[in-house]
């Protein structure tokens, strides 16, 4: 999609392209770092004209992002369930801090903050007071891992599964089996939850080591 943006002595024609990495041309001889930072400013009705999976933009933080067509997104395609939305909150709650480094690319302006008319007082006290109180929790220690935690959840799990094992071959008893199959059902349970905390990278902060465990 094509959009011209004015400033004061140039014009510019942004092409915006798969996962926000737009290509730039000046009808005059500028600095391009200079001209886009005079230039892109959107206001929230045009955010929000941008809300299809092959079209979008997100706001994080007052800084507007194109994710158009990025189906690669680590998280898949549940990021387009913000498309046309401040996702600030939402991002903040699902991603590591290195996360921020990723969304450089997709950068494309800033959010005018003052065309934000559909927020009343009592919404922005709302978010004010969640992200104060997120913060605090933050300082406190309270969203660091205990390593001996997830320790003992992957040696009790084992013990599950092992002990369901040697409950078939050590026994031939029908109902011993039944109770087997039990907690194996119960092994496979916990190990998806367990993985889950490993893939959302809850035990490592760094993601190779969630990824290999």
């Amino acid at each position: 999609k094509n959009k011209v943006v004015s400033s004061t002595n140039v014009e510019v024609i942004i092409n915006m392209g798969k996962g926000g990495e737009s290509v730039i041309a000046a009808a005059a001889k500028k600095d391009v770092s200079e001209m886009t930072k005079d230039s892109t400013k959107y206001t929230w009705a045009e955010v929000k004209k941008h809300i299809t999976p092959e079209d979008a933009w997100v706001v994080y933080n007052n800084k507007v992002y194109d994710v158009s067509q990025w189906y690669e997104h680590p998280g898949g395609a549940v990021i387009f369930t913000h498309a046309g939305d401040d996702m600030t909150d939402i991002f903040a709650a699902f991603h590591a801090p290195g996360s921020h480094n990723m969304m450089k690319k997709f950068y494309i302006g800033d959010l005018i903050p003052e065309s934000v008319t559909h927020k009343d007082q009592r919404q922005l006290d709302f978010e004010k007071g969640y992200r104060d109180l997120r913060s605090k929790l933050v300082m406190m220690g309270m969203f660091k891992s205990s390593k001996l935690f997830f320790l003992w959840k992957f040696v009790s799990q084992m013990s599950m599964w092992a002990t369901s094992v040697a409950m078939v071959y050590f026994s031939d008893n029908v109902f011993m089996h039944m109770a087997s199959a039990v907690l194996m059902g119960l092994f496979f349970q916990q190990c998806g939850w367990l993985a889950h905390d490993f893939l959302h990278h809850q035990v490592f902060k760094q993601r190779k080591y969630g990824d290999l465990a």
